[in-house]
């Protein structure tokens, strides 16, 4: 199937109750699970971190730093630091205390000396500087991210608050560099904002913000390695967002993100879903999104001028896939399914874009992320 072994990393939520949504799996998990996938598709536990709800993983580009993100409405959230080892597993460095709650992304500027951590519940931004070695330290700036004026929007008050009125006030879900820009999706706004970058400052300023379809709930971003185009997710809408960069006359304050296609992640737009995870192929040829409700991954060939063609839609043999991920070679995709307490492998074929679900099962519980590393 493949020709080595991969390092894996898989996230797990360990307090249920402390969620802005209400996990359905059976039990919680305990933190971070160290896995190897074996060149033959096989998966093997090497070792479990315990932590809080690391609920986003992401690696810092020098290879031998890895931020957990805890997610939590009964504090604000935390940037956990770890080390990488050789074998995968992890060693507890240190941690940052964001300025918001239920932080759920981490987006690293292009010089790495500073971070943008994004805050979903109350739509906090905060940018900190990073040091050589991956620390988070001294905050630059903390905004609320927010379109509506006074009176005409509110914080959610709790999570039963939250599931009916999801868009009576801003979420902010992810942050993503493009030239001198930064762009931040924002689930209760409609919208994803536009801010400028000052590399030098470390500092975001306002430009504009794109108006998504009303009810849509923009979600997250994947940026094409190539083309002047990325994809929008729309948790509720269960669509996906073609969108072309414009970097013409970069001085001028206008939209850089602007909506040409969108295309639906369902065969059945009545059925209750939301779209999660969104992710481009290692050769960017097809990109593929995960439909918790349907239980599927939709599979989207990429054209030549960026757009997109549904071609497939694959059930995940679980419930609620909330996120997943492509092995670095491209011919592997495991599937975190929150709700079944299980990942399941994937075969891929690298020209077709096909997946074909594999007898490959791992339990474990209530998984939501899943980060290949060392790699």
């Amino acid at each position: 199937m493949m020709e080595r072994d991969y390092s894996l990393l898989v996230g797990s939520y360990s307090d249920l109750d402390a969620l802005a949504h209400q996990p359905y799996a059976p039990v919680p998990g305990k933190g971070i699970y160290a896995m190897t996938l074996s060149g033959d598709g096989k998966l093997r536990l090497n070792d479990v971190t315990e932590a809080l709800n690391p609920a986003v993983l992401i690696p810092h580009s020098n290879g031998k730093t890895l931020y957990a993100i805890v997610e939590t409405i009964q504090d604000e959230g935390d940037v956990l630091r770890y080390s990488v080892n050789g074998d995968g597993t992890l060693a507890y460095r240190d941690s940052f205390r964001a300025s918001g709650r239920s932080t759920c992304y981490l987006a690293l500027s292009p010089n790495k000396d500073a971070a943008i951590v994004i805050n979903y519940w109350d739509a906090i931004i905060d940018i900190a500087d990073v040091d050589a070695d991956g620390r988070l330290g001294e905050l630059r700036q903390s905004f609320r991210q927010h379109h509506r004026g006074d009176g005409e929007w509110r914080q959610v008050e709790n999570r039963e608050d939250h599931w009916g009125n999801r868009q009576v006030g801003p979420h902010a879900h992810c942050a993503h560099f493009w030239r001198s820009w930064v762009f931040i999706p924002d689930l209760g706004e409609n919208a994803v904002f536009q801010y400028r970058y000052d590399a030098e400052a470390k500092r975001l300023s306002r430009e504009t913000y794109i108006s998504f379809e009303a009810g849509s709930g923009p979600r997250h971003m994947a940026m094409h390695p190539e083309l002047d185009i990325c994809y929008v997710s729309n948790e509720l809408f269960n669509t996906v967002c073609v969108a072309r960069l414009d970097g013409s006359d970069p001085d001028a304050v206008k939209p850089r993100l602007v909506p040409v296609q969108y295309e639906s992640t369902l065969d059945d737009r009545e059925q209750t879903s939301y779209v999660s995870e969104i992710k481009l192929s290692p050769d960017a040829r097809f990109l593929y999104v995960s439909n918790r409700g349907d239980n599927s991954l939709a599979i989207f060939k990429v054209l030549g001028d960026g757009g997109l063609a549904r071609t497939g839609l694959v059930p995940t043999g679980g419930k609620f896939p909330r996120h997943f991920a492509i092995s670095p070679c491209g011919k592997v995709v495991i599937v975190a399914n929150q709700d079944s307490g299980h990942i399941r492998v994937f075969s891929r074929d690298v020209e077709t874009g096909a997946l074909t679900m594999t007898d490959e099962i791992f339990e474990i519980p209530a998984p939501n992320y899943i980060r290949f590393v060392n790699v």
